[in-house]
């Protein structure tokens, strides 16, 4: 029997490691590379140059290590799409899957959820400005009320591992908790929140949240179920030292 294939998933930060628990839990992986690129963050603040280099960056890195790829960053899953519309870059790959499209995969899955609710979709800054995501859920839902907020301090004090404290800070936001507190369903937009969901569903108990990472398993051109997933992470930058998440992990 063949091992099974290995699949890249890529994040600016280790927020997407969100995905990669989701990806376990759906069973459809087995070998797997995560790298959390903080060499390249805060992706946000990068112009359009800047931004397509990473976007090809990454889709070399995937060709080192599998032949599908995982793109889990709502920033760069943006940029990817809207670069994809201008100069359709070459991938090499058999599949790329990016948080756009999970979002996607959500709306349509969860659409008896989302109709005619209130919908907030928290994202950072960047993603809270875009009207890709607020126009996905009107294409499909157009009886939806979308509103968005932007959550970037939240991201920033996961993504760089800052105490309890500053994310109990950042939780209690005044625009963020009201923003939050008028809506029916809450679209957790950048992978970081997902790590802190079970403090906001402590926090706001009458709002159902939504993760749409959670999707990206029935995305896959994967094979039968893997009941093992063997993962290797790697970062880059200087925010946490590459050599303390070099290795394999197994989880069962």
């Amino acid at each position: 029997m063949n091992p099974p294939a290995t699949l890249f998933i890529i994040d600016t930060c280790i927020g997407g490691l969100s995905v990669v628990k989701s990806l376990h839990r759906s069973g459809r992986v087995g070998n797997a590379v995560f790298a959390a690129d903080y060499a390249v963050n805060p992706l946000g603040v990068r112009n359009a140059s800047e931004i397509a280099d990473v976007v090809r960056r990454w889709l070399a890195m995937a060709k080192r290590h599998s032949d599908t790829a995982i793109i889990a960053c709502n920033t760069l899953s943006v940029h990817y799409h809207q670069l994809s519309a201008t100069e359709a870059p070459t991938t090499g790959l058999r599949q790329v899957v990016t948080m756009s499209d999970c979002f996607t995969s959500m709306v349509k899955r969860e659409a008896d959820r989302l109709e005619d609710r209130k919908v907030l979709i928290i994202g950072t800054a960047f993603t809270a400005a875009q009207p890709v995501y607020a126009g996905a859920l009107k294409g499909v839902l157009p009886g939806t009320r979308v509103d968005t907020v932007a959550a970037t301090d939240l991201e920033r004090s996961i993504a760089r591992f800052e105490p309890a404290d500053s994310v109990d800070r950042c939780l209690g936001d005044p625009a963020l908790r009201k923003a939050i507190e008028q809506a029916d369903v809450a679209i957790l937009a950048c992978t970081c929140f997902p790590l802190v969901r079970a403090e906001l569903e402590s926090r706001f108990p009458g709002v159902l949240f939504l993760d749409p990472g959670e999707y990206c398993g029935d995305l896959l051109r994967q094979g039968p179920r893997q009941e093992v997933m063997r993962l290797h992470l790697e970062v880059t930058g200087d925010v946490v030292a590459n050599s303390a998440y070099k290795g394999p992990l197994c989880q069962e």
